[in-house]
């Protein structure tokens, strides 16, 4: 009970209740005495009373304030983590229902290998810094708590909680952050029980980015920090979906990292109230921050009294609203009942473990955001005696703003091919349009939205379609002609009128029925009415009788109409001079005529035709009265006869026809062209056009092909006496022969056939004499391979000088056969006998001057009417430089070709010899590397960019020519071994010179 004292302060007893107790084996007793919330500042009264054997003992009264021994509940969430100086902070929670403040002990301790310690602090707060921290170390903590003032038990102690660090300690280890925030991460590195200073540590993204020097900072002399600014989304790599930050020491990583996860909040929440303002949706897309493992999104929102604020903020108090997920992947959320003027404020939350992310906040004013419904009783029509499309609509109930209204029309079908218009008036409730067809069936749709362009386009109403009507008058009455029976010599005839019936754009919209109206002089006017029929029969028994045919719908008759007379006496004015028709084809035939002149007044023209073979209905065509020529379109059969008919209406009357029954033969095919022409001639240029630049292209193609890439053969020599219209003389030229040498493009097989030579001399100085030394060595160097040698014919050195048509013998030894390979030069040009005198000179000073034998000879050969040339013959080891030589007997040495030996393990390899002509460099060295000759030639018949092929030649390289400075090619002939080397005059320096050194 509560405690009542006596006016002398001491406790009373009272009517006391009992508390249950229990007692253990130790014999300690408790006894659980409810307190009520409301008594704990109260005083209660207590005792112990005890009963054994009869005996009862009470103890003294106790005096207890509840809240003087209440024992909170321990803390709880105990947690511990590094600060950003590299702190080790120890942080907990205050148990709930806990009426005043707590104190906490905090008991902690560090163990590592430089220190171990243990510690207890009070404090008042909920976290505790420590110290440094320290990598590669284990700390364990407890917490317990008490009431702060006044007297109180201690909690039980927390569970302990054991944080250990690793050698690379990151602090935050991990981090959840959104797209353009700014985040920092830390970093203590220890290397061999030491730590590394903070300004050895490199920082990398993923092991694979190194990270600006200009992000890093230092904290302290053992604490680094890079700083990432205007982050970008985290793009996921498998299952990672983060990105993982090192902290090296220099060029070491460890393989511990640190966790940064960028995620992209900003979500767009789109809001909508219903035309009938009673409840409003929000839609968001669902982000990539979903995807996280962990994270929960939810939408609140915090609704103000009055409007929306300029700047949103996330307001500390709000609401969560529950969304579900739609079948496009958005979450939608209603809002009902809504304040059409309060604003919503709403953000998306992203939760994880890692921390919480709010989307940029949004406010929504629910008048602000309606979709009205659609306008109703849309109307079409097509005004009658206006001629255009009206839309008439009625305004939604919801809102009451004024609206604009959007219009689309088309003509009705399966694809409507929509037009817009846009009415702008908040008060019209119908609009207009032009359309161009009056007679069609029109739809159009109507939505409306608010004026000053808040809120969303209704949906477009229901569909409206036009009815077609008559809405004017027909434009004008049928065109018609006659046919006119009856014997021509009586007064009265038959006359039936033939007409066509009118399209919708001149019936405007249909026609009802046609009315012919008859005058006479004599019966005066009646009108006819012959319903929907195209024809119609009256006599004609008057001198003049006209008629007119009009068009009747619902609104009336056509008031511009043809009015046709038929008078006796204008059917004999003849103007029509000629007729003529010219069948085009099947489908066409041109009808022309020449009219002559009149005192009436011609109106138009009537065409008409027919065919005389067929019992068929007469065809007219009306035309203007200027024109003088006019395209009949019709199916027209060329074995058929027609009959043309071309009749001049007067408004007096109908004149005399011209008819005629046959085709005009006179310049049919002239007038046929002329109607073809215009498609005719832009073809015939084209094509002109196309063949010329054809020819041209293929005549420059193969002007190069022949005269510039394949020398003329009628120019060669070797080909005089063939003829080259013949195909086997290509095929005798040109294909191998099996039993030939297996190498090479299409040549005549050079075989060892060289065996009469011709040389002539043309030196005309003693100084230039060739010793028979030099010619010995220069025709008999013996070859290192097989051991041959080239000899003269039987005779001595000036017995060779002096003979033209010399016979050169190749053989070896053993006196096998010859194996000398051939090609011979012919430079033609056009030197003056002093050039040609010069150029002698310059060959012949490659020789020594001792003596002359051949001088003789080369004077009287023909090489004083052409230019020189040298020949090389290439043989494994075998190079010479033999100037002057001319093949005689070519066609002896053609017929050989029949007569090739058999290939055989003898023969040598065969070699061919590509020349080119230079003609711009002046001072080119031959040179070759057996005979050691250095010679220059004139620049205009030099020999460059020799490469000698063969077929098969180990020692290739060894017998390729040394050319002096010049490149190399490889020039592969495809003509026999006897080329041209075209020349022109050139000056020949006398100052060079020549050594010959053997």
């Amino acid at each position: 009970p509560e405690v009542s004292e006596d006016s002398a302060g001491v406790p009373q007893r009272g009517s006391f209740q009992a508390a249950p107790c229990t007692c253990d084996a130790q014999g300690c007793c408790e006894c659980l005495v409810p307190v009520p919330a409301t008594k704990l500042n109260s005083s209660l009264l207590m005792y112990l009373k005890i009963s054994s054997g009869g005996i009862t003992f009470q103890s003294p009264l106790l005096s207890v304030q509840p809240i003087n021994v209440v024992k909170p509940d321990p803390p709880v969430g105990l947690h511990m983590e590094v600060t950003d100086d590299g702190s080790l902070r120890i942080s907990w929670s205050s148990p709930t229902l806990v009426p005043f403040p707590l104190q906490y002990q905090v008991k902690y301790s560090e163990n590592s290998t430089a220190i171990t310690r243990e510690a207890e602090k009070i404090v008042p707060a909920t976290a505790l810094l420590v110290g440094s921290v320290l990598p590669g170390s284990s700390y364990k903590a407890q917490v317990r708590a008490k009431r702060l003032r006044g007297p109180g038990i201690w909690s039980d102690w927390t569970p302990t909680h054991t944080f250990t660090t690793q050698d690379v300690i990151y602090f935050p280890p991990k981090i959840l952050t959104s797209v353009g925030s700014n985040v920092s991460f830390h970093c203590i590195y220890k290397n061999e029980n030491k730590i590394v200073s903070s300004k050895k540590i490199v920082w990398w993204m993923n092991l694979a980015e190194k990270i600006s020097q200009s992000q890093y900072h230092v904290v302290s002399d053992r604490i680094s920090k890079v700083t990432f600014a205007n982050l970008n989304a985290t793009r996921p790599r498998g299952k990672f979906t983060f990105d993982a930050v090192y902290c090296c020491a220099g060029p070491e990583c460890h393989h511990r990292y640190a966790e940064l996860y960028v995620i992209d909040v900003n979500i767009n929440i789109s809001c909508e109230t219903d035309g009938h303002l009673t409840r409003m949706t929000c839609r968001w897309p669902t982000p990539a921050a979903q995807s996280l493992v962990g994270s929960t999104l939810q939408l609140r929102y915090h609704r103000s009294s009055l409007y929306c604020s300029d700047t949103p903020s996330i307001h500390p108090i709000s609401e969560p609203k529950d969304c579900r997920v739609q079948k496009d992947g958005f979450q939608e959320c209603v809002f009902q009942p809504i304040f059409l003027l309060s604003g919503y404020t709403m953000w998306i939350r992203v939760s994880h473990p890692l921390g919480s992310l709010d989307s940029p906040p949004t406010c929504v004013l629910p008048d602000s955001v309606v979709k009205p419904l659609p306008p109703s009783r849309v109307q079409a029509e097509i005004t009658v005696n206006i001629g255009l499309l009206k839309i008439s609509w009625e305004k939604p109930v919801f809102p009451e703003n004024n609206l604009q209204y959007q219009i689309r029309y088309g003509l009705n079908g399966k694809d409507i091919q929509w037009k817009m218009h846009e009415v702008y008036d908040g008060k019209s409730k119908s609009a207009s349009v032009l359309v161009p067809d009056l007679c069609a069936v029109y739809t159009a749709q109507v939505r409306c939205r608010r004026l000053d362009g808040l809120g969303y386009w209704s949906n477009w109403s229901s569909p409206a379609h036009t009815v077609i009507t008559d809405i004017k008058v027909p434009v004008r009455g049928p065109e018609f002609w006659r046919i006119i029976t009856g014997d021509i010599t009586k007064k009265e005839r038959n006359v039936t009128l033939l007409w066509k019936p009118l399209m919708k754009n001149a019936s405007l919209c249909s026609v009802r029925r046609y009315v012919i109206s008859h005058y006479t002089s004599r019966n005066g006017t009646w009108l006819e009415d012959v319903g929907n029929g195209t024809k119609s029969t009256f006599l004609w028994t008057e001198q003049a009788h006209t008629v007119t045919v009009l068009a009747v719908n619902s609104i009336g008759a056509s008031f511009a109409n043809f009015n046709l007379t038929f008078s006796w006496p204008m059917n004999k004015v003849n103007v029509v001079q000629s007729l003529s028709a010219y069948p085009i084809n099947s489908s066409c035939v041109i009808l022309s005529w020449v009219l002559s002149p009149s005192d009436y007044n011609l109106m138009y023209l009537i065409m008409e035709w027919k065919n005389l073979n067929e019992d068929e209905e007469v065809k007219w065509l009306r035309v203007p009265s200027t024109v003088k020529k006019y395209y009949i379109y019709d199916h027209f059969i060329p074995i058929e006869k027609y009959q043309f008919s071309l009749y001049p209406i007067f408004m007096e009357g109908v004149g005399k026809p011209k008819t005629i029954s046959s085709f005009t033969q006179d310049d049919t095919e002239k007038h046929q062209r002329e109607a073809g022409l215009y498609v005719i001639v832009p073809i015939i240029i084209s094509s002109s056009i196309l063949l010329l630049g054809t020819l041209l292209v293929s005549h420059q193609r193969m002007k190069k092909l022949f005269w510039e890439d394949v020398p003329n053969p009628k120019n060669c020599s070797w080909a005089q006496g063939l003829n080259f219209q013949k195909p086997e003389t290509f095929e005798h030229l040109f294909i191998k022969h099996t039993e030939s040498v297996t190498f090479g493009p299409l040549l005549l097989e050079p075989e060892t056939i060289s065996e009469d030579i011709s040389v002539d001399t043309s030196w005309r100085s003693k100084d230039e004499m060739v010793p028979a030394t030099v010619l010995s060595l220069l025709l008999r160097t013996p070859d290192i391979a097989k051991g041959f040698v080239c000899v003269g014919d039987p005779g001595n050195s000036a017995n060779f000088s002096q003979a033209e048509g010399t016979q050169l013998t190749c053989e070896d030894e053993e006196g096998r056969p010859p194996s000398v390979k051939y090609a011979t030069l012919v430079s033609k040009s056009g030197e003056t006998d002093e050039e040609q005198e010069l150029i002698n000179s310059s060959v012949s000073k490659c020789f020594s001057s001792k003596s002359s034998p051949l001088e003789e000879s080369f004077s009287r050969s023909s090489w004083e009417m052409e230019s020189q040339a040298f020949l090389v013959l290439a043989n494994q080891h075998l190079n010479r430089l033999l100037p002057h030589l001319t093949f005689s007997g070519l066609d002896e040495l053609l017929k050989l070709e029949e007569n090739f030996p058999e290939e055989n393990n003898d023969e040598k390899s065969v070699y061919y010899l590509g020349l080119t002509s230079i003609r711009k460099r002046e001072s080119d060295v031959f040179l070759t590397e057996e005979s050691s000759v250095s010679c220059p030639f004139p620049a205009h018949c030099l020999l460059t960019d020799i490469t000698v092929l063969q077929d098969s030649c180990p020692h290739f390289v060894e017998n390729n020519f040394n050319l002096g400075t010049s490149g190399r090619k490889t020039f592969v002939s495809y003509m026999p071994q006897f080329q041209t080397c075209s020349t022109q005059t050139h000056k020949i320096m006398e100052s060079k010179m020549c050594d010959l050194t053997v």
